[in-house]
């Protein structure tokens, strides 16, 4: 047992014992709850690969070319900072809700089961349960990737599914596939609420024995003091109204190899290259997009919506999801537009994808997606 001694200060508590790493934990709504860790003592650094490492605390080096005016709207706030932040030198880490499981998370469908062979899902826990997508893709030699990508709460229809708008890096097939993920996600299951949620993932072995959502496990160094994995934003974007978005990157710093993730132009943390088999070098693949998972608990398709719950034909900005100024850092460390775009919609009936021809000079190259889910179409 750990004995806490508490003293409350402005609301908050502030934690004296027991774990001399947390210097100070933040009570959020809906039993919610932030630590503030040392950032030379937080838990990743337990990893075997970690126990020797030096903390890089912001990127060595960026990729040639990349502009801030790509960056979203969306202020860099999270829900918690209404009830107080992490000092300087440590980082927020949420804690681990009654539900975790760390070996139900760490299941996947098996790549057989998927109507798409060539990516897995990120949502690992509900193997053999059918995972949908709208994304597009590219092949090649890369050191990262950045979108911007507008933020939603869709509906989802179980508490089990899932709906989320990411940036895949990858190498390798199957069971050797190497991925760094990066977007906004809806998962009840782990966070509780329908709330959508900043959230990254790993794994080097195609999501069967390694990797895991945030900080459920160890791997990311992270550096960020005012940015919590799987924190909630305090803004999405409306119907005919207000967008809000925001800028998600990967890319390899080409002096350490680690791999940084950042938002709005912010470095969160690093994944340590070192982790990695495939990913140790480059990126072969790349995605961009949606996706849901499809439980059929009322034996028929789910009603979960992937992106806003609207096709991309409708009504396009005001109403659409969308990713604006998706880009690849190729292997010269240079970013660019991806070429030679291959489109992957998983089941067009219920979701969709179509490229944004029409406004390149102001949002770069972008697509519109997304969908309602079950309908008279999608069965």
């Amino acid at each position: 047992m750990i004995i806490i001694n508490e003293e409350s200060v402005e609301g908050r508590t502030i934690l004296d014992a027991g774990n001399k790493a947390i210097i100070k934990t933040i009570k959020v709504e809906n039993n919610e709850i932030i630590d503030c860790y040392d950032i030379y003592r937080q838990p990743s650094l337990n990893h075997p690969l970690l126990h020797n490492h030096i903390i890089q605390v912001k990127p060595n080096s960026y990729p040639k070319k990349m502009k801030s005016n790509n960056f979203g709207s969306l202020q860099l706030t999270q829900t918690w900072h209404k009830h107080g932040s992490c000092p300087e030198g440590t980082i927020p880490i949420r804690r681990k809700g009654k539900k975790y499981n760390p070996t139900v998370l760490r299941k996947h469908d098996h790549p057989k089961l998927s109507p798409y062979k060539t990516l897995n899902a990120s949502i690992p826990y509900d193997i053999g349960r059918s995972h949908e997508y709208a994304i597009i893709e590219v092949n090649g030699n890369f050191l990262g990737a950045q979108a911007k990508i507008n933020i939603w709460k869709p509906v989802i229809e179980t508490p089990n599914e899932i709906s989320a708008s990411q940036i895949w890096v990858t190498s390798g097939d199957e069971e050797v596939k190497n991925t760094i993920e990066a977007g906004w996600v809806v998962n009840q299951y782990i966070y509780g609420d329908d709330q959508p949620r900043f959230f990254i993932y790993w794994t080097k072995d195609g999501y069967q024995n390694t990797g895991c959502f945030n900080l459920l496990c160890d791997g990311f160094v992270q550096t960020a003091s005012d940015f919590c994995l799987g924190g909630s934003f305090t803004e999405v974007s409306t119907f005919n109204g207000t967008q809000k978005d925001a800028s998600f990157s990967i890319h390899k710093d080409q002096i350490g190899g680690q791999w940084w993730v950042q938002v709005q132009g912010n470095p969160i943390g690093y994944y340590p290259s070192s982790l990695f088999t495939k990913l140790s070098m480059t990126s072969t693949k790349i995605h961009f997009g949606g996706e849901i998972s499809n439980h059929k608990s009322k034996g028929r398709h789910t009603s979960t919506q992937m992106g806003s719950g609207h096709f991309p034909s409708e009504g396009r900005l005001k109403i659409s999801s969308y990713f604006n100024w998706v880009q690849v850092v190729d292997e010269n460390n240079v970013v660019k537009d991806p070429e030679n775009v291959e489109t992957r919609i998983t089941n067009p009936n219920c979701y969709g994808l179509e490229i944004d021809n029409n406004n390149h000079d102001t949002n770069g190259y972008g697509f519109y997606y997304g969908g309602p889910g079950y309908n008279d179409r999608c069965q």
